[in-house]
């Protein structure tokens, strides 16, 4: 954001509605300019009709080979609704352009997809499905054999494979439907903070649940007073490396719609339970290493920012405020940890970045900027999510540029050790 934006953006940024309409107004504006569809450093690989979901995990496993996917079957550019699915697969060979489809799931949205993950380092990859009575998670292998079924829908899998985090999606789908299911069930959606459901870890070999805490745990933990007459909920869960501690985001909403949001950490036990000092808002989150974390956010003294924490104390410094105005969704590389990959919403022309950033260095490098088709917003928008694999020498996004939804790659092994692309 410019000088101007940032400064419209501190006085709507309260009132949702009013947000929302002045950003749709500025965009539509300026999309009268025309400006390149697709720029970028390196070659950009485009599946159009598939899409994988969130910023949080590797649809590459661990050797590199295989790139999960849903391919949505062509469905419209609009929310899901009940009967919709989308198909379950991968993408291998050379430059990863034959899908391969297992399955398919009901349980999905345009931002998360279905959870889709690897579960530890094998041929093993778990999804959200519905079940006969509630959402459930399926695993299978890539030889199409299904493995198992988790008696709930899942979040997050521990990098070794063993322990899955849970949530209710169907709670999420009354404040917060780009990220809940129209299937599934909350037996206490009317109460503001239910004490039934919360947070679950499940023991993935045993299919064994044990529920952490309550959303009304959560609410009455160091409450504040914007919490009072709100509807709270529980979301975003991401273990550490290590898989010993994991943390979450406590959203709570008024009647006039404005969400607020603080971000904790507990061991997997529900022990230890820490509450980052954010204020009032944080948005996309990633693990550095066990002890550290980055998040977009509020600050204390009520600035907003990348934000690096230390897990467990109230350290935390700002970090590249020389070249970061606005939210994004970051990931770490693997094997350098001062490097992570993230994005931005669409500009003012709709064009929305894909950025690298050392934290040690203070250096920003654009990867490249991506227009996304004006019909593209609110709960159906296309955020990049990007993603690394493990060694970093390839990243993942999705993105509408071309026209529709679709999951695109970028080599970048070349890029980061010479500053140039080999074509494709």
């Amino acid at each position: 954001m410019n000088k101007l934006e940032s400064l419209v953006y501190q006085w709507v940024k309260n009132n949702p509605k009013i947000k929302n309409r002045v950003r749709d107004l500025y965009q539509e504006l300026f999309a009268l300019i025309p400006v390149p569809r697709e720029q970028s450093v390196c070659p950009v690989t485009v599946r159009e009709g598939y899409f994988f979901g969130f910023h949080d995990k590797i649809p590459w496993s661990s050797d590199n080979q295989y790139l999960l996917s849903h391919d949505y079957l062509k469905l419209p550019n609009r929310e899901p609704k009940r009967g919709d699915r989308v198909d379950i697969g991968f993408f291998t060979g050379e430059n990863f352009t034959s899908f391969q489809k297992i399955t398919s799931t009901s349980c999905f949205n345009w931002q998360q997809g279905s959870m889709l993950q690897w579960v530890g380092k094998g041929r093993q990859f778990i999804f959200n499905d519905a079940g006969n009575d509630d959402n459930v998670a399926r695993i299978f292998d890539t030889e199409g054999r299904a493995t198992g079924v988790l008696p709930q829908a899942i979040a997050a899998v521990d990098p070794q494979g063993k322990r899955a985090l849970s949530y209710n999606f169907a709670r999420l789908q009354r404040h917060f439907p780009g990220y809940g299911y129209l299937h599934g069930k909350d037996p206490e959606v009317e109460n503001e903070a239910p004490s039934s459901h919360g947070i679950s870890i499940i023991d993935m070999e045993r299919g064994q649940i044990n529920k952490l805490f309550s959303v009304k745990d959560i609410a009455a933990f160091q409450p504040e007073k914007s919490m009072k007459d709100s509807f709270h909920f529980l979301t975003h869960c991401l273990f550490s490396p290590s898989g010993q501690r994991f943390l979450f985001l406590h959203r709570w909403v008024k009647k006039e719609n404005f969400t607020y949001t603080r971000m904790l950490s507990c061991d997997i036990n529900g022990q230890h339970l820490h509450l980052f000092p954010t204020h009032e808002m944080v948005s996309h989150i990633a693990w550095q290493d066990d002890k550290h974390v980055l998040a977009y956010c509020r600050s204390t003294e009520k600035k907003d920012g990348y934000i690096l924490f230390h897990d467990q104390t109230r350290e935390h410094q700002m970090i590249g405020t020389r070249f970061f105005s606005s939210d994004g969704h970051p990931s770490f590389m693997n094997n350098d940890p001062e490097w992570f990959l993230t994005d931005t919403y669409p500009d003012r022309f709709r064009r929305s970045f894909l950025i690298l950033y050392n934290i040690s260095k203070d250096k920003r490098v654009d990867l490249g900027h991506f227009k996304q088709p004006l019909s593209y917003k609110e709960a159906i928008r296309c955020d990049l999510h990007p993603r690394w694999n493990y060694d970093g020498s390839m990243v993942c996004f999705d993105s509408a540029h071309p026209g529709k939804r679709s999951l695109c790659t970028m080599e970048l092994k070349d890029f980061l050790s010479t500053g140039r692309c080999n074509p494709l």
